[in-house]
């Protein structure tokens, strides 16, 4: 009996034991992609406030750190109006100031809220699906005000959390 328990206590170590490694392991490679979104808006921001909108087509080549596979850098004009997307051309132009995610969070006022506020950039989490999926997945986007002359940009990235 006792050795039944001490193998019973053993087995229940190990595996909370790699439950916790997962755990910190996840939390670990998202808190990369963090710094590695936030780091690429601050940069585009940055391009955008030297450029213009001269710096725009630069944002839309594919296979730069600007966009690749599912990371991409978005800019609206503070009104809503998305300037950039380079996902699908056809999106820009329209005024995304009334977006909701999935579950039918504001999420286009938020995005120009975190722009207009006091610190100009700031992180929001919602739900939305994946390319080519229907199911919602948590998502987290950093936004970033950018001012080139009399014109204020949002510039935003984002990515999906893993779950597991």
């Amino acid at each position: 009996m006792e050795k039944n328990f001490l193998v019973f206590t053993i087995l229940m170590v190990i595996i909370l034991s790699a439950f916790l490694t997962i755990g910190y392991v996840n939390q670990t490679e998202q808190n990369h992609r963090k710094e590695t979104i936030k780091e690429l808006v601050e940069d585009a921001a940055t391009l955008i406030e030297d450029k213009g909108e001269d710096a725009f087509p630069e944002l839309r080549q594919e296979g730069t750190k600007w966009f690749h596979n599912d990371t991409y850098v978005f800019v609206w004009m503070i009104n809503g109006i998305r300037v950039v997307y380079p996902p699908d051309l056809s999106g820009e132009g329209k005024n995304m100031s009334t977006l909701m995610d999935t579950t039918g969070k504001e999420i286009g006022r938020l995005f120009i809220e975190i722009a207009l506020s006091e610190d100009g950039e700031g992180w929001i989490d919602y739900k939305w699906p994946k390319p080519g999926e229907t199911k919602p997945s948590d998502k987290q986007t950093y936004i970033k005000r950018a001012t080139y002359g009399e014109q204020t940009f949002i510039v935003g990235s984002g990515f999906y959390l893993e779950t597991n």
